[in-house]
């Protein structure tokens, strides 16, 4: 509406101010960032931590060490543990593609294996709908878009790098309190290092790459019809490397 001789009113002016006003100060929704794009081919070595464990007693585990060779768009996945005190060191892989998967492990230098049939659809990566974009912070040194999964009493905090969009960090905490200050408590974080996106070599995925892991100590390679068949084929469960947004 014009006021007379053709200036703006007052009343609108405010207005106009109001809304410019209300914008710079509304936080950033999820809405108003895409969401992260799951990565479906990468190689990566993983350290958990398990913060609510005891740091110096050897068992259970307060951190372990894994590699994953990741292929959603070929269906198949291989996660290798590092061995630890009292766990020894074993490699799982998935032949979603072909139907069927194996375990090996070594124990005192000796390798086993064991296998069964894989009848389920290879579950699909996926980032929450409901993810919060918090901003920009810093993990290790780079700068990172930091994403929330809001369970009310447990969050789940996502750091992927800004320029590249890898993994970085992710971590679940309890939440203690939200007023007056936030406070929470570390439970689970995964750290990724050495995120290699890309395509993985068939090699990786085969009972001699699986079995010639450089997390055993020997280089015994093992055929496929040496492994024990898992009882009723009920195979082994799976495998939440990346909490619940990728697993194998």
């Amino acid at each position: 509406r014009r006021a007379r001789g053709g200036g703006v009113s007052k009343a609108a002016m405010l207005c106009v101010l109001s809304v410019l006003c209300s914008a710079a100060k509304r936080p950033t929704r999820a809405s108003d960032k895409s969401l992260p794009t799951p990565h479906h081919q990468f190689f990566t070595r993983i350290e958990t931590t398990a913060h609510q464990l005891n740091a110096t007693s050897d068992y259970p585990p307060y951190k372990r060490f894994m590699s994953v060779h990741y292929d959603y768009s070929l269906r198949r996945a291989r996660i290798d543990y590092e061995p630890v005190p009292h766990m020894p060191p074993k490699s799982y892989v998935r032949r979603y593609d072909l139907g069927h998967e194996w375990m090996v492990t070594e124990i005192r230098s000796t390798k086993e294996c064991q296998k069964s049939r894989l009848r389920e659809a290879m579950p699909a990566p996926a980032f929450p709908e409901r993810f919060i974009y918090m901003g920009q912070t810093r993990v290790r040194g780079k700068l990172c878009d930091h994403w929330r999964e809001d369970h009310g009493e447990e969050t789940v905090e996502y750091f992927q790098t800004a320029d590249t969009g890898v993994p970085l960090r992710l971590t679940t905490e309890a939440v203690e309190s939200t007023s007056p200050v936030r406070t929470t408590t570390p439970l689970m974080t995964y750290d990724f290092y050495r995120f290699e996106p890309g395509p993985q070599p068939e090699e990786a995925f085969r009972m001699q790459g699986s079995s010639t892991s450089p997390v055993f100590g020997t280089e015994t390679e093992l055929a496929i019809g040496e492994c024990d068949r898992v009882v009723q084929d009920m195979g082994f469960p799976y495998i939440h490397f990346f909490h619940t947004y990728f697993y194998a």
